[in-house]
């Protein structure tokens, strides 16, 4: 279960996962510099959760947010035995639509930390640092 200091920054929203089905979420959204950072938790669920979603997920985010598609950066947040993993997931959009989708883990230890500030933790804390 992620750490409360981290859920404190996120809210529970419900989206639709690709079978139309009602999932609970945690999100949080950071306009930053033109840019809008949208993190995603998805407790009790599998690795591969978000990633079989991604479309349906980002084009009801897109909506929800009324975002920019292309200004739009999607990070998954997964905590793993107390380790916390970073997913960038980036889309191909034909209009408002996403149609394709891959994600890459961030590893660059100044990426993970810019980003781990948003959601207010310290990875010293998680045994990360």
């Amino acid at each position: 279960m992620p750490n409360q200091l981290m859920l404190s920054r996120f809210a529970v929203n419900t989206l639709q996962n690709r079978l139309g089905q009602d999932v609970e979420l945690h999100l949080f959204h950071q306009p930053l510099q033109g840019r809008d950072l949208i993190f995603i938790l998805a407790p009790r669920q599998a690795s591969s959760f978000v990633g079989k979603n991604a479309e349906p997920f980002a084009f009801q985010l897109r909506e929800k947010f009324q975002l920019d598609p292309h200004q739009m950066d999607l990070i998954e947040v997964r905590e793993t035995y107390g380790a916390i993993q970073l997913f960038r997931w980036r889309f191909e959009w034909v209009g408002q639509s996403p149609v394709t989708s891959r994600s890459e883990e961030v590893t660059s230890p100044s990426q993970r930390k810019h980003l781990l500030q948003w959601i207010a933790v310290n990875e010293s804390a998680v045994g990360l640092g």
